[in-house]
């Protein structure tokens, strides 16, 4: 629990023999020999030799005085060495698991990760997070974390779990590395106490805050500035990037699956002639469909056909996050003392790695992994199939009712889904039959309820803009861990969700009477133990069906995730009914379901 400052921490002994192998007193694990460093510190491009012991790199020069008898000696002439990728902002449950994330990007140069814990925070206990973090840190490829301070929906009770105490011993881990993405700026700037005391209580710990202001005034970033942001990643223009930069933030440019932003903002500082010592490059949690196209590596070539030096693409994935989060005595660079995470590219312009190295230990070559994972119990940490039962479910407890039963119409705050995140709220005379919203006919139009996986409550909501002829779909991959089922057809849509739950979670879409597609997620509802690669091909296949019953937007899975996320425009489900974001008034309050009724 004590926050020490070291991720691998040595002792005297590994202390003693990396200072001897520096001085050819003590013979390499390995020495890297010819090849081109990409020295991110200096910003030269030098050939030299680099030696490793243990863990780490103890020389680089052009001495090769440490070869031993037991020394490898890996021929590097014509490639060129890059330290390990750094993502500063992943969220590592997007269908995919941590292990099964860190197996795959492992291939693709990124050997750290800085995660999200909001799914883990809310699943377990303290003892039981600790655990897995500590189990998780054994891995070579090293995952650290942001300790949230807000659940990211509208609901008073979850908020209990982000007390002070609470996430003052979280940050006592040396893996977490700072609070955030505060969802909930406002509480900070409103002077919410629990708020405050958390942003405090980091400060004094010596760990980051991160924000998450989309759009944000320089009135507001000087507001967030001076109560403790240190970055953040919402910026969606160049200006927006220039603002963080000019009040000592850091700029983090994103490039994800939902905001594909990073070449023009890329482009748009270099036209400011912007400095960018203190910008980061994050994937910010990218679904599997675009990780065919790869995960770091690919928004550094981005970054790199936009006009940006390779050397400076480096640096932002490398040296930069490194120094951000107080961690460039042991990673971001090429040099003794660091961790020997090295990246071996056969082209300076293309970051895609050949071979991999994290910690002295071969981990990829060829984009195959070379070391098997082990993966954690996950049901010792209570991440285990969705359970329950539909009986006595109906699919009118999946339709809006409305208060008075003889009306023959009604109006409706309808939520209008603007682009895959943003809502709009229209509100819309609707007919009414036997005391409950008919959209018969309503091309576009489908129902939307938000089922309580306790089975205590439904949030019934009317959807415009996400498909023109969906039946039915349920889906657990949900922001408040609840059921979402959507479609013209509440038959279609209970059928579904009772699917849902005999797979133990997932994804159904159910028509004319068959389960049509099925995206099994056993590990909490959200996650699935499968390779990354075969998520990949599934997920495109769900976009694929989707978009033939007239889904437009382009990052389905995060649509389905913040249709109860409160912390975006407009309009949204939630625990409390449906809401209007902005004042947090209840336009619909929620309806019990049946006591004989558990989900």
């Amino acid at each position: 629990m004590q926050n020490y400052h070291k991720l691998r921490p040595i002792n005297r002994d590994e202390l003693y023999k990396l200072i001897a192998t520096a001085r050819g007193k003590e013979p390499a694990d390995f020495l890297i020999k010819g090849g081109t460093v990409i020295n991110v510190y200096t910003g030269e491009l030098m050939v030299a030799n680099v030696a490793v012991k243990g863990r780490h790199i103890a020389y680089l020069g052009n001495d090769d005085c440490m070869v031993g008898e037991n020394t490898e000696v890996v021929d590097a002439a014509g490639q060129y060495l890059c330290p390990g990728y750094i993502e500063p902002h992943a969220h590592p449950f997007q269908t995919y698991n941590p292990v099964t994330l860190v197996e795959k990007v492992m291939t693709l140069g990124t050997t750290t990760l800085v995660c999200d814990n909001l799914f883990f925070f809310m699943a377990m206990n303290d003892e039981e997070l600790a655990k897995l973090w500590q189990e998780l840190a054994t891995l070579p490829v090293k995952l650290l974390w942001s300790a949230r301070l807000d659940p990211q929906t509208f609901s008073r009770s979850r908020m209990e779990r982000f007390d002070p105490q609470t996430i003052k011993r979280l940050l006592n881990f040396v893996m977490v590395r700072q609070v955030g993405e505060l969802t909930d700026w406002p509480s900070l700037v409103a002077g919410r106490e629990q708020m405050l005391d958390n942003v405090i209580t980091a400060g004094r710990i010596g760990k980051r805050v991160e924000g998450h202001a989309p759009g944000a005034s320089v009135r507001t970033l000087n507001a967030l500035a001076a109560g403790g942001v240190s970055a953040d990643h919402e910026s969606i223009t160049g200006e927006e990037a220039l603002r963080r930069l000019r009040l000592g933030m850091y700029a983090t440019l994103r490039h994800s699956s939902l905001r594909p932003d990073l070449p023009r903002l890329v482009k748009e500082l270099l036209s400011e002639g912007a400095n960018f010592s203190r910008v980061m490059i994050t994937t910010d949690g990218v679904t599997p469909p675009s990780m065919r196209h790869g995960f770091t590596d690919a928004i550094l070539r981005l970054a790199m056909q936009a006009g940006l030096p390779p050397v400076e693409a480096y640096r932002t994935a490398t040296l930069n996050p490194a120094v951000y989060y107080g961690m460039d005595d042991e990673l971001g660079g090429i040099g003794p003392g660091r961790l020997a995470d090295i990246l071996f590219l056969n082209k300076l312009d293309n970051p895609t790695p050949v071979k991999v190295m994290a910690e002295g230990r071969w981990v990829a070559d060829g984009g195959r992994p070379l070391i098997k994972l082990p993966v954690p119990a996950w049901q010792d940490y209570h991440i285990t199939p969705v359970t329950g039962t539909t009986a006595g479910l109906t699919p009118r407890d999946l339709v809006p009712k409305v208060r008075e039963t003889k009306s023959t119409t009604a109006f409706f705050p309808l939520m209008h889904l603007a682009n895959p995140v943003i809502t709009r709220q229209r509100d819309m005379e609707l007919p009414v039959r036997n005391g409950f919203i008919d959209i018969t006919g309503q091309k576009g139009l489908i129902y939307a309820a938000l089922l309580n996986r306790d089975g205590e409550w439904v949030t019934n909501g009317l959807l415009s803009g996400f498909a023109d002829n969906l039946e039915g779909m349920a889906c657990s991959n949900t922001i408040t861990g609840d059921i979402l089922a959507l479609g013209y057809d509440p038959f279609a849509m209970l059928q579904a969700v009772v699917r849902m739950y005999d797979m133990g979670g997932g994804l159904v879409i159910t028509e004319k009477g068959q389960n049509i597609f099925e995206l099994p997620l056993p590990l909490g509802g959200i996650m699935s133990p499968a390779p990354l690669d075969e998520l990949i091909d599934r997920c495109s296949t769900l976009y694929e069906i989707l978009a033939k019953r007239g889904h437009t937007h382009y990052d389905l899975l995060y649509t389905l995730l913040f249709l109860s996320a409160t912390h975006l425009p407009e309009i949204r489900l939630s625990p409390g009914g449906v809401i209007s974001v902005k004042d947090k008034k209840i336009l619909l309050p929620t309806r019990k379901l049946g006591n004989n009724i558990q989900l």
